[in-house]
């Protein structure tokens, strides 16, 4: 459990100081098999924060040898640090979530996303008290009809956002039927189950599946039944760095599709590097991958719903959907997977 609560603290702390730990993946180059030497690209630095989900951050690196990179791995404690860390031009290539993209967009930040990384990853989880079973809708109303529930949730999150437009789609209204909550630190997520103070809580992978294995909660929805679909994660450089560096973004997402076959394809590979990145124990993360699906595809419409909540919740000043598909470059994506 102690290793469990480290990592999420790491996974969530909302402190605007960076504290990387790199490790730099040394270029080799496969000329003793009689192979042809890769074209060289020199160094790329990408930005990330450990999680369940980013297991091709973590593995593209050595596989990034193959195509002349030389990876700098830096992990960051949220996605808001790599936001800064890229204007800032600290890396290169940053793992984001879509809101982070939308954010970015609507401050005339020129961010572009060059590939998907994972989708899936979000829970609903509610208390054990409750009795509900997985996708009881009528009984979680009818709980709904005699009290508002404490919800326990990350604001602006894309977790919340997705969970919201699912209770919306069911025909809860969260600004009326429950008493949704900013607990932004994801790893106290679990412990407002386990303290009785909260009835159900949004959060990410692998803390819904801990909340759920630790028997203080019952899996109540993944929340990936509207149109902006099990959004995620996602790949995304400054438009200057690209301008500059396209033979790079490309054989980095090539490398990225290498590892996303990798780790679809072997599963006990994918355990392995799920346990050696977070420390958990390998059931609570089986639970957490069983929710994760990886995904390189720009999700534009379902980006472009997400903006459209965003908005709705005033999570944003504006709408920014219309811009959203000035800022996806598909080129990479689409060569890479040319003939496959």
């Amino acid at each position: 459990m102690r290793a469990a609560s480290s990592f999420a603290q790491a996974l969530t702390s909302y402190r605007p100081a960076v504290r990387a730990l790199t490790f730099v993946i040394g270029l080799t180059i496969a000329t003793a098999s009689g192979q042809a030497q890769t074209t060289q690209q020199g160094p790329v630095t990408l930005g990330w924060v450990k999680s369940t989900a980013n297991l091709l951050a973590f593995i593209v690196p050595k596989i990034g040898e193959k195509h002349g990179l030389k990876i700098e791995s830096i992990n960051f404690n949220t996605a808001v640090d790599i936001s800064t860390a890229m204007v800032s031009g600290q890396i290169d290539v940053g793992v984001l979530t879509p809101i982070h993209l939308i954010r970015a967009i609507e401050n005339k930040i020129d961010f572009v996303q060059i590939a998907g990384n994972a989708r899936g990853n979000t829970g609903i989880v509610v208390s054990k008290k409750l009795n509900l079973k997985e996708n009881d809708w009528a009984g979680l109303k009818k709980i709904l009809s005699e009290k508002k529930l404490k919800v326990a949730s990350s604001r602006g999150s894309i977790n919340e956002l997705l969970a919201i437009a699912e209770l919306s789609k069911h025909g809860i209204d969260v600004e009326k039927d429950i008493d949704l909550i900013n607990v932004a630190n994801f790893g106290q997520h679990p412990q407002a189950l386990r303290s009785g103070d909260f009835d159900m809580i949004i959060t990410l992978e692998p803390l819904s599946s801990l909340a759920i294995l630790e028997g203080t909660g019952t899996l109540f929805t993944r929340p990936y039944g509207t149109a902006a679909g099990d959004l995620n994660t996602n790949y995304v450089v400054q438009r200057s760095w690209l301008a500059q560096n396209a033979d790079k973004a490309q054989a980095f997402v090539g490398a990225l599709k290498e590892a996303s076959q990798v780790l679809s394809s072997d599963k006990e590979r994918e355990l392995k590097a799920a346990v050696q990145l977070t420390g958990m124990k390998p059931d609570i993360l089986s639970a957490a991958l069983a929710n994760n699906r990886y995904d390189l595809g720009n999700g534009l419409p379902e980006m472009e719903e997400l903006a459209r909540l965003a908005f709705e919740r005033h999570y944003s000043t504006r709408n920014v959907a219309p811009e959203l598909k000035q800022h996806v470059d598909d080129r990479f994506l689409n060569a890479a997977t040319a003939g496959r």
